[in-house]
């Protein structure tokens, strides 16, 4: 019999990122994959919020551009459709939303291009699902505390008095048995963990949340391959003018596209490799019939949007009216799917866990679907560290994983509410009430002193899990929120994320704000020792000192002391519209001297005097307490 502290069930995006964020604190995981290989057919699009941080934290941000425009360092044969030769941008740029087709003017549109969120990488990127899972394997590949068996079926569970054994059939039709202390269902939401394993036993089921909406949406992949002058020479317009490349542009174009009745509600767009000319297509249906030929209802929806009598600027186009030639797409998936907002009644039972959409599913018109598992990942893997690191009770386990579930609950409803917003301009006839709100919408941009206010979604993610009540954080000592995360400098070595700075050994972080002396330090550590926290959690080696005064010239140079530089000494770093380096003070609050933080850039506590430190670790042993 096989053993490891953590099994997790499913090498989607949630699973692979559990594993590797366990990595990083040093806790071994073993994945089963029902499936040989990756699923080459893309499913999820978009990524968002911060997904895309937490990406960068595990350390494949520098293959974001292989995920959705660009080659992968560890990319795949170059037989792959989905590979790409060059570098693109990854940005999404901009979500636009139309009355009835992409063709018209958008009434309403967002700019994902700033660095809105304070996080100085991406808002949202457009990936191929497949290269993502790549990139994610590749890295758990590297890894020695992640072991993924491909090919491995899951048959059986059962609870043991401290641990569980989990029945597997491999590839080869053999059985194999592992014991572990933790199973985490990452396997879907018709998956044997929760069907199967929770569902019969403790009555865990995915219920409606606060989005109380059900529908059948035909979704789609195309590979749009344009008409070219040797391919299409009688096509009119290359009297115009026009190139192939202006023709995809004008037929297919660029960005996001909500497109809101009349007519069916639709979320389309261009995704992964450029010249890969991949488009999503997903149209709502209301009376959907299995005897009917998806392929044949998609082709039948897109025909009046592909059909053009002006050009890309509004002016008639002199021919007449054009219609983009149907041989020209290539339709790579087609099918109806049932879409819902539900969340689960219990995300888990003993030692039995749930995340992604093994635990909650979305409409697709919100892109929160494979965001959501990651956070999901990100937020359990310090916790379940914590606990193979303490030698865990029974009752701290039930606390630390009923918190997290609380604030999961939480940001599962953040999602839902961002969804929402969304579906109602998508989906909602034309009313007096839509109206108004796209009038107003257009007057708020047009006004200066309104132009920035925070929609929601920016909202929520600076609240952190403030919202939360009874959540790991210390609410009345500065705790809760979300940190910012900016550009950092350690002398001569350069410029990293703030989010680098977090240690994982012990697991949170002591930040000391300002240079720092070592009367200071030694106060600080004596005031560590005489805690008696477990040295897994907070010891000396937590202590990290950060000067945010931008005005310093001279950079420190010793471990763990970093400053964080002007926006204008950031020589060759790509800096995001909007970029402020001022923000990580901001959220952390500008009188602050000491704060804890957690792996999940939450805020544990954020105070100004060494005895409201001592405070903060009282409260924090507390919780911690068998």
């Amino acid at each position: 019999m096989e053993h490891s502290p953590v099994v997790i069930v499913g090498a989607g995006p949630s699973g692979l990122m559990l594993g590797l964020s366990l990595a990083k604190h040093g806790v071994y995981s073993i994945i089963l994959e029902k499936e040989q290989g990756i699923t080459q057919d893309p499913r999820g699009v978009a990524l968002s919020g911060d997904a895309v941080r937490i990406l960068y934290d595990i350390g494949i941000g520098d293959k974001l551009k292989g995920i959705g425009h660009g080659r992968d360092s560890c990319a795949e044969p170059a037989t792959s459709m989905l590979q790409s030769p060059n570098t693109y941008s990854t940005d999404v740029e901009k979500i636009l939303f139309h009355k009835a087709s992409f063709k018209n003017d958008p009434f309403f549109s967002i700019d994902t291009t700033r660095d809105a969120l304070n996080q100085a990488v991406p808002e949202a990127i457009m990936q191929v699902q497949p290269r993502l899972e790549h990139a994610l394997r590749c890295h758990v590949s590297e890894s020695a505390f992640c072991d993924l068996k491909e090919g491995c079926e899951v048959t059986a569970c059962e609870e043991q008095t401290d641990s569980l054994r989990v029945d597997y059939i491999d590839s080869s039709g053999v059985p194999g048995q592992i014991n572990c202390r933790w199973l985490i269902g990452a396997d879907g939401k018709r998956g044997i963990v929760r069907k199967h394993f929770l569902e019969p036993t403790a009555d865990v089921r995915q219920e409606t949340g606060l989005y109380e909406y059900e529908a059948t949406w035909l979704a789609a992949n195309l590979e749009i391959r344009p008409p070219t002058p040797k391919t299409h020479p009688e096509f009119p317009l290359w009297k115009l003018g026009f190139t192939p490349d202006r023709v995809y542009d004008l037929f297919w174009p660029k960005f996001w596209h909500f497109c809101s009745p009349p007519g069916n509600p639709t979320a389309c767009g261009r995704f992964g490799p450029h010249e890969a000319r991949l488009w999503r297509h997903e149209i709502a249906l209301q009376n959907w019939d299995d005897s009917m030929d998806p392929s044949g209802v998609l082709l039948q929806q897109l025909r009046p949007s592909l059909t053009r009598d002006t050009d890309e600027s509004g002016q008639f186009l002199s021919c007449g009216a054009v219609s983009f030639p149907p041989e020209c797409i290539n339709i790579l998936r087609c099918r109806p799917f049932a879409f819902a907002q539900k969340v689960v009644n219990k995300w888990f039972h003993n030692r039995t866990i749930l995340i992604g959409d093994a635990a909650h599913v979305f409409p697709p018109f919100g892109g929160q679907g494979i965001a959501c598992g990651i956070r999901d990942a990100h937020g359990l893997a310090w916790r379940l560290a914590l606990l193979e690191k303490t030698g865990p009770s029974q009752s701290l386990a039930n606390r630390l994983l009923g918190i997290w579930a609380l604030e999961r609950r939480q940001g599962v409803d953040d999602s839902t509410r961002l969804t929402m917003m969304n579906g109602r301009i998508c989906n909602e006839e034309d009313t007096f009430t839509s109206w108004l709100l796209r009038s107003a919408t257009v007057l708020l941009k047009r006004i200066p002193v309104l132009s920035d206010a925070l929609p929601p979604s920016i909202q929520d993610d600076r609240l952190g899990y403030k919202p939360t009540k009874g959540g790991f954080y210390l609410a009345g000592l500065g705790g809760g929120g979300k940190l910012a995360q900016v550009y950092v400098g350690i002398g001569d070595q350069g410029i990293l994320l703030s989010d680098k700075i977090l240690v994982r050994h012990p697991i949170l972080t002591l930040l000391i704000v300002g240079r720092g002396d070592a009367n200071e330090e030694t106060k600080v550590k004596n005031i560590l020792r005489a805690a008696d926290l477990p040295t897994a959690v907070l010891s000396e080696e937590s202590v990290v000192f950060l000067d945010p005064n931008p005005s310093t010239i001279e950079a420190p140079t010793q471990p763990q002391r970093y400053s964080i530089p002007r926006k204008q000494d950031l020589a060759g770093v790509r800096i995001l519209p909007g970029y402020d380096e001022g923000a990580y003070m901001t959220r952390l609050g500008h009188s602050t001297k000491f704060a804890i933080i957690r792996p999940d850039t939450i805020i544990f506590s954020a105070v100004q005097t060494l005895p409201q430190l001592k405070q903060c670790l009282v409260l924090l042993k507390r919780l911690l307490d068998p």
